[in-house]
């Protein structure tokens, strides 16, 4: 999609319906971001579905104007040889069904997450050090040049790793929830509180931070230094000096987002007083209080499983909970990373041509394409500064004004799974079921100009004063007490929310990070408003109903 294009032209990128990913991705991407995901997004996915024998081939992506559409590619679509025959299909159920059965009764995902944890997260972490050790105020322009590369192919392969690690992340836990479903009868939503506590890195205070928090709680002066007189950045060194965990932990995770998840997001070594209040958050924190209500929920919801049934639910909830933390770790130790790596060295290639007054700002070569990175560094004359420029405005009005959450025509129902054999059924509805707890929309904006209707993510009720969150810096703003109003929370909000009293978001539905975290926090949270961003300004007070889904307004500013 080139600048060109008009801001109103919405022509679909294919055939059949695109939905837009408003829980990952709600605002424009910057161009490197669109040139790198589609090809890692589908691949990911037909290595993540493939062993579960799921009757989808993978998942596409496609950008329009900047925004991120996706549309699922089922098995029996036509091929390059036109469509299947019946008995292609036939058989090609039978050898699904298969796979399906095997994975449930082998459990693969314990040989995945064994995977995850022995191989591929400690090399993914070791390219990171790697790349985050570069110096690269040192490098030559052919050194930088080399560089940049390095981490866009690094990108790549990180964006394809967190996408094949989707089912082994979403079945265990969506066959859960459908079985409690069925022997309870009771509200779904609630449920996933069993599995609050159990994704260390979704906490308030991540694993590597927690040897930094522990000394802290015994050094009255170093905690004097978290909010004392002089500069963040200052503080923060002072604090590593005095403290080595903490400069561990900056090494560790240094390069990663600090929010969001593109190049225009600073990565936490950027923004020291994020850190600073992590820590703070982290102090005051109890980690024990998510397990332990996860626990009472979890004996709650046993009770009211019938007793012939209660070891088969015991089973069950100890395999989703075994696999949950890839829910968060997958990103984290994938893509929140090398994205992270990826803008530093373009931020360094900006400071160079800035420096030379070959661009108007330092940050505008986040939105250089792959080729033009070469160019600029060849010495070419174009993009120029003030076309480079009037890109990034282009991005930053799409993302304001937003995009439709459809392309083309309305997408069909889903096939009914009660006519496939079990194995079958049971993976397509698990999967169904998770995907649709995560991605779902409100396709219309509900209620009034007094009150919002969402889904209610988590329960309970909570009055307070409105923060709206729109970019980065917006989170700064934040009090004890506020309300948190943003289009959708990443893992990266983390360190934010212990300061929230409840949680609205536009986008998103009861398995989004928004209404979990709300979960892990025990406040309310109502998601998938679609523009309460829009409807509620910063300053109002409001009234969140976790349960109803709803946002009442009680006071204007």
């Amino acid at each position: 999609m080139t600048d060109t294009v008009d801001i109103d032209d919405w022509t679909p990128p294919g055939p059949g319906p695109w939905k837009q990913d408003r829980a990952h991705l709600p605002a424009a991407v910057t161009p490197l971001l669109q040139e790198i995901y589609p090809a890692g997004f589908a691949r990911g996915f037909t290595d993540a579905l493939a062993p579960f024998g799921v009757l989808l081939d993978t998942m596409q992506l496609e950008y329009v104007n900047g925004f991120s559409y996706i549309q699922p590619v089922p098995f029996d679509a036509p091929g390059p040889d036109g469509p299947k025959t019946p008995e292609q299909l036939g058989a090609e159920i039978g050898r699904r069904t298969e796979l399906a059965a095997r994975a449930f009764d082998e459990r693969i995902w314990r040989e995945a997450l064994r995977g995850w944890d022995e191989e591929r997260k400690p090399a993914s972490i070791a390219r990171h050090q790697e790349l985050a050790a570069v110096d690269l105020r040192a490098l030559d322009t052919e050194g930088l040049r080399s560089h940049l590369h390095q981490c866009i192919a690094h990108l790549g392969a990180m964006w394809q790793q967190h996408h094949t690690f989707n089912a082994m992340a979403m079945l265990p836990v969506g066959d859960f929830i459908l079985h409690a479903l069925r022997w309870t009868g009771k509200d779904p939503v609630p449920m996933f509180a069993v599995f609050d506590g159990w994704s260390p890195v979704s906490g308030i205070v991540p694993p590597e931070l927690q040897p930094a928090i522990e000394v802290l709680g015994s050094d009255a002066e170093a905690r004097a230094l978290l909010t004392g007189e002089g500069s963040p950045e200052d503080r923060l060194a002072e604090l590593s000096v005095r403290i080595p965990a903490i400069d561990d932990y900056m090494q560790a995770a240094g390069h990663r987002l600090a929010a969001g998840f593109d190049l225009t997001n600073p990565t936490i070594g950027e923004r020291p007083d994020v850190v600073l209040d992590r820590i703070r958050a982290g102090l005051d924190h109890d980690r024990g209080a998510a397990g332990a209500r996860a626990d009472r929920v979890a004996a709650e919801l046993r009770a009211a499983v019938p007793v012939d049934e209660q070891a088969v639910f015991d089973d069950l909830l100890a395999e989703a909970r075994l696999v949950y933390r890839l829910r968060d770790e997958r990103g984290l130790y994938s893509d929140s990373a090398a994205v992270g790596l990826l803008r530093l060295a373009l931020i360094e290639l900006g400071r160079r041509l800035s420096e030379a007054g070959r661009i108007n700002f330092m940050y505008d070569t986040l939105d250089l394409r792959s080729r033009e990175i070469d160019a600029l560094l060849d010495g070419s004359s174009t993009p120029t500064a003030d076309e480079l420029s009037a890109r990034v405005a282009t991005r930053k009005r799409r993302s304001a004004e937003g995009a439709p959450g459809l392309l083309g025509p309305p997408p069909p129902p889903p096939p009914p799974v009660d006519q496939l054999p079990p194995p079958l059924a049971r993976v397509m509805s698990a999967l169904g079921f998770y995907i649709e707890g995560v991605l779902g929309d409100i396709e219309t904006p509900m209620g009034d100009a007094d009150m919002i209707v969402g889904v209610g993510g988590s329960g309970g009720t909570y009055e307070g004063p409105v923060c709206v969150v729109r970019n980065f810096d917006d989170l700064l703003t934040l009090v004890d007490g506020d309300v948190l109003v943003t289009s959708a929370t990443g893992e990266s909000f983390n360190a934010f929310l212990a300061m929230v009293g409840a949680i609205v978001t536009d986008h998103g539905s009861f398995a989004s990070h928004a209404a979990i975290m709300g979960r892990e926090m025990g406040v309310p949270a109502v998601v998938g408003t679609v523009d309460a961003t829009s409807r509620i300004s910063a300053g109002m007070r409001v009234r969140v109903d976790g349960d109803a889904g709803t946002v009442t307004v009680l006071a204007a500013e």
